[in-house]
């Protein structure tokens, strides 16, 4: 039952990064040509396309994806709740508010992981590959703004454990105040 349960909530995590990597990317305007773009765009478009048939963009919003996102996030909220034998605790209206606390905490997750990511990359392939590229155009937005506050300090660039600390801070006061569910999301 654990492993039904770890995979499960492990393919729905997935799911939900990869539709806020595709959102995201859509509005940092990424380099489509990159081959970590593709893949995200491929993996993605057979799903999303037949969900554009039905329900079509409003401007620059990508309604489908946005849907899916949040189709996806309920999808695990009902799973972890019915594996986890909380279904005492959840009624239809918490599952559709929990749906969006799941969206938040995969996106703090996933930017987390990015920035980690590109700053293990910057050691070692000093910006010479196509996910040093996709990192940057990614993370770049975020630290932005730090660094012109703080500037990097001879060649160290603080702006990372900066906006690192700040998501482990969010973390822990989205932890007071959701408790057991944030934990389990």
């Amino acid at each position: 039952m654990e492993l039904i349960f770890f995979l499960g909530k492990t393919f729905l995590t997935f799911c939900l990064y990869v539709l806020i990597l595709r959102l995201w990317m859509q509005k940092v305007r990424v380099n489509f040509y990159n081959p970590i773009t593709q893949f995200i765009v491929k993996i993605t478009q057979p799903i999303i396309g037949h969900v554009r048939r039905f329900i079509p963009s409003i401007g620059k919003v990508d309604t489908a994806t946005w849907m899916l996102l949040y189709l996806f996030a309920l999808l695990k909220v009902m799973f972890i709740v019915y594996f986890a034998s909380l279904q005492s605790l959840f009624d239809s209206v918490t599952f559709l508010f929990y749906a969006f606390v799941a969206i938040l905490h995969a996106a703090g997750h996933l930017v987390f992981w990015l920035l980690f990511f590109r700053a293990i990359l910057s050691w070692i392939s000093r910006g010479n590959s196509v996910a040093d590229e996709i990192l940057y155009q990614l993370t770049e937005p975020l630290m932005a703004p730090i660094r012109r506050f703080i500037p990097p300090i001879g060649m160290i660039d603080v702006s990372f454990a900066i906006f690192a600390i700040a998501l482990m801070f969010l973390n822990l006061f989205a932890n007071n105040i959701f408790g057991l569910s944030w934990m389990i999301l």
